[in-house]
């Protein structure tokens, strides 16, 4: 690959301009965060919990990755 910074950036942009889009009109559930509140059913404490840990363990291990702690 000759410009994997610009296909990086591309392929967020994208994914970012598709929540965009779906965000205008009712919240109908096609975004990433109407999604995410659904399967972790944030509306609970347990689904609460269950999303905090996850996000912090997600947290952890990109953390991890990007500075290539072993």
């Amino acid at each position: 690959m000759q410009s994997p910074r610009i296909e990086w950036a591309l392929g967020i942009g994208y994914l970012g301009l598709i929540d965009y889009l779906r965000d205008r009109g009712e919240p109908d559930g096609d975004t990433l965060s109407e999604v995410i509140r659904h399967v972790f059913a944030v509306h609970t404490p347990r689904g609460r919990a269950a999303f905090t840990i996850a996000l912090l363990g997600g947290t952890a291990v990109i953390r991890r990755h990007i500075c290539k702690e072993t």
